[in-house]
């Protein structure tokens, strides 16, 4: 995923922590807020109740990659952070992929079938 797509600075990511809206789902969490960017920016985080080092790279792998796959179906102007679950881990890239876009659906985030 190209760098201009994520959500680096401590400030932005407190900004979507305390001001943006939630959506959740046994497997991960999705915090969004509205920015000015012409992309839609995303963090990654998986806390130590996930896991060891290992297991929660992998949560955040997983998650990544279910987002770059679809960020062309992604409207821009977002900053969103996906929380890994303690289920994360252990469950298939389709299952991650599909809570995935359920969150983003639910969120009201994906382009319409049209465009």
């Amino acid at each position: 995923m190209h760098k201009r797509y994520h959500l680096r600075h401590t400030r932005d990511i407190e900004r979507v922590r305390r001001a943006g809206q939630s959506r959740r789902h046994p497997l991960a969490v999705l915090l969004f807020h509205a920015n000015d960017e012409t992309v839609s920016r995303f963090g990654f985080s998986a806390s130590h109740h996930v896991g060891n080092a290992v297991v929660r790279n992998r949560a955040r792998r997983l998650l990544r990659e279910a987002v770059r796959l679809h960020l062309p179906q992604i409207q821009p102007g977002w900053d969103c952070l996906l929380i890994a679950r303690r289920e994360t881990p252990a469950a298939t890239f389709a299952e991650v992929e599909a809570a995935v876009l359920q969150l983003l659906q639910r969120a009201r985030m994906l382009k319409s079938d049209g465009g």
